[in-house]
């Protein structure tokens, strides 16, 4: 330690001694002996060594700087040097900003092409998709799906692939090879469940297969990077900001290599936890706080536990005689895009037929019939009556409505356990109407998919009327 530096040490001390003595001092003239007068010169005997060892520390680190640097004028001249980087460094950024502007503008303007924008990624192990290739991961979906891509064919991969269906080494990823996802897009089961207003064969002009991908590569001389591997495919949210203006899937790139089934699998056990990695690796599924009530105390509490959007939990508890079939159809995001991109068409809202003797029917979706249990029919009709909404706190005032329209029902009469059930459903103190709403869910959940269920099921939010969104010109009552 140089002597201005053990100098400037006791005299930070010395301040830091006063500071204490001042501050001692002071308060007992004024509290103990109660000498106002003294005020005054104990607080300047407070504020000084407070002042001098605020001033001490920063001179005790310019002098620390200086001597580090070699010296006043070593010191000055790389401080000077510094602020110039610091110049240029602003006046570059500048530059950018500038020159990033003037590309969107020329973008969106038309001037440019698409293919003329600079390399948002590198092009190597994450490449520039066009968003017109339909296939992607996103933010919402619970699995993602991995999927083998090819420029250059190899027979021992792709039989891998075809002889490992739906392989899956954790539960929140899923391996994906083309030609085994179309297949299941062509069956019957499949296609019914998420587009039942479409004929897949009609449309089916287009070829996908393990080189489809590459044909949407913005900028087509990355293709030459790729051989064979697997692509995580993902577009969670809006991209303009990160290049011109323009959106694109971003495909993250692990090159897979041939061998025995277990070196395959090893590489894909390491791509897994690679792609877990570079996506964030965050939680897949989050949850809702539901109000803390007690059934009974309000007769706001129906109101309170509703939700018109069900749990796949939830769905699979109310319909647990397709709980396999729906479990199935409804996580192959990848293959309901690649059914999407072969029709080329947005679904159609089917009309709905209230049979003479009570079916529902949807005409539009080859004359699918919509199955319910007596009181949760009963309850639907109800809500189909009101196109305005039913506030759940006024239910009762619907209970003569309801009694009537379960007894269309069943016209043999009302057994004292189905009156008790309806006063339950029309009590908004109790959750049995909720419980019914869940079960109309179930009930178009376990037929379509849920893009078309919105359109018929009850809704609503808290405090609002709950009512059912179609269109009361595409209901017909025989």
């Amino acid at each position: 330690m140089t002597t201005w530096q053990i100098i400037l040490l006791i005299l930070e001390i010395t301040s830091l001694i006063g500071w204490f003595i001042g501050i001692c001092v002071f308060f007992y003239t004024w509290i103990v002996d109660g000498e106002k007068h003294w005020v005054n010169l104990w607080m300047w005997l407070f504020i000084i060594p407070v002042i001098l060892l605020f001033v001490l520390s920063e001179l005790s680190e310019y002098m620390s700087d200086v001597w580090n640097d070699g010296g006043i004028l070593k010191h000055h001249r790389k401080r000077k040097q510094e602020r110039a980087e610091q110049e240029r460094e602003r006046k570059e950024w500048q530059r950018k900003q500038e020159e990033y502007k003037r590309i969107e503008t020329a973008y969106l303007a038309g001037e440019l092409a698409r293919t003329e924008l600079p390399h948002v990624l590198d092009g190597v192990t994450k490449f520039e998709f066009s968003e017109e290739l339909g296939i992607y991961n996103n933010e919402y979906d619970s699995v993602g799906d991995i999927v083998y891509v090819e420029r250059k064919h190899s027979e021992v991969l792709c039989d891998f692939f075809r002889r490992h269906r739906d392989l899956r080494l954790y539960k929140m990823y899923r391996f994906v090879y083309l030609p085994t996802a179309i297949e299941e897009i062509t069956q019957k089961d499949f296609a019914n469940y998420h587009r039942p207003d479409a004929t897949l064969e009609s449309n089916n002009e287009q070829s996908i297969d393990s080189t489809y991908p590459i044909q949407y590569l913005v900028y087509q001389e990355d293709k030459e990077h790729i051989q064979h591997g697997m692509f995580y495919f993902y577009a969670g949210y809006e991209r303009r900001h990160e290049n011109h203006g323009a959106n694109y899937v971003a495909g993250y790139y692990y090159p897979l290599h041939e061998g025995s089934d277990e070196e395959i699998v090893q590489q894909l056990d390491s791509i897994v936890k690679q792609i877990h990695s570079d996506v964030g690796g965050g939680a897949l599924y989050s949850t809702v706080d539901r109000p803390d009530t007690k059934e009974g105390s309000s007769d706001e509490y129906a109101d309170e536990q509703f939700q018109w959007v069900m749990s796949d939990e939830e769905t699979m508890l109310l319909v647990e005689e397709v709980k396999e079939r729906i479990a199935r159809l409804k996580e192959r995001g990848l293959e309901e895009r690649l059914l999407m991109k072969l029709l080329r068409s947005e679904p159609k809202i089917s009309r709905m037929v209230i049979t003479k003797d009570y079916r529902i029917l949807l005409p539009d979706y080859k004359n699918m019939e919509i199955k319910m249990e007596p009181l949760v029919k009963a309850v639907y009709f109800l809500f189909l009556r009101h196109p305005e909404g039913i506030v759940f706190k006024c239910l009762p005032d619907y209970r003569e409505e309801l009694l009537s329209i379960y007894n269309s029902l069943h016209p043999l009469g009302l057994t004292d356990r189905a009156v008790q059930s309806i006063e339950d459903v029309t009590n908004p103190c109790l959750n049995s109407i909720n419980e019914k709403c869940a079960r109309i869910r179930g009930a178009f959940v376990s037929v379509m998919d849920m893009k078309l269920v919105q359109h018929y099921i009850i809704y609503g939010w808290r405090g609002e009327p709950k009512k059912i969104n179609l269109d009361r010109s595409l209901v017909n009552w025989e």
